[in-house]
């Protein structure tokens, strides 16, 4: 993606080192009215669409779509989970989701016609096949990276799976802000993931006491997915 269309911003404080803890806090704000850029379909989709109407538009949190996370050089890995991304409307549910690294995730089909999930990204790339309604595949993420997941069948339809090793991994809250406490002082890499911007990266200092706060400005993500 062209550097116009990634405006961020971080700004780094240190709090008062009279706190007892340590740790970072931050808040994630998006910026409006950006111009948007038409950009090409990156796979080559197989099979048509099916004519079964539109599907349902639900609101949803722009933040439910970012996902930030500290990365350590050195830390012992978090246990690996079992998490569902549904297909539902013919959309996945949730959008994003955040594991660490070796979980395995359900791919359950919920609409009355059939999916084909897939990827090519680097971290984990996988075809799933056609299936129907009322079945479900699995995939096992054991290495950390960005996992863009697509449907064969209907272009519309994407999702991400974040993959990390870090416990302090979330996505912000409804309105952009995101803590983590008691971790150990020093140097980390701070990452955050919008679609729009991409995967942005900040080396940061954990202070033996106090939080550090940043300020992360991202692009309007994209509303026409």
């Amino acid at each position: 993606m062209r550097n116009q269309a990634r405006c961020v911003v971080l700004l780094l404080c240190a709090a008062s080192c009279n706190a007892i803890a340590s740790g970072i806090s931050g808040k994630i704000t998006v910026q409006k009215k950006l111009v948007r850029e038409t950009v090409a379909t990156v796979y080559n989709l197989r099979g048509i669409a099916v004519p079964d109407g539109q599907p349902a538009h639900r609101k949803t949190n722009e933040f439910d779509r970012v996902a930030v996370w500290l990365e350590p050089k050195l830390h012992a890995p978090s246990p690996p989970v079992t998490a569902t991304m549904r297909q539902r409307d013919r959309q996945f549910e949730p959008p994003l989701l955040i594991v660490p690294t070796g979980s395995t995730v359900n791919f359950p089909n919920s609409d009355p016609i059939f999916h084909n999930i897939f990827s090519l990204s680097r971290a984990k790339s996988f075809d799933l096949g056609y299936y129907p309604q009322g079945h479900s595949r699995s995939v096992k993420f054991p290495r950390p990276g960005i996992v863009q997941v697509y449907c064969h069948i209907h272009p519309s339809m994407y999702a991400v799976v974040i993959v990390t090793s870090s416990p302090w991994a979330e996505s912000p809250r409804p309105d952009g802000t995101f803590s983590w406490t008691s971790i150990p002082p020093g140097k980390y890499t701070l990452n955050v993931w919008q679609k729009s911007a991409g995967r942005l990266r900040w080396p940061v200092v954990v202070p033996v006491s106090g939080m550090l706060h940043v300020h992360i400005s991202l692009p309007e993500k994209d509303l026409g997915e």
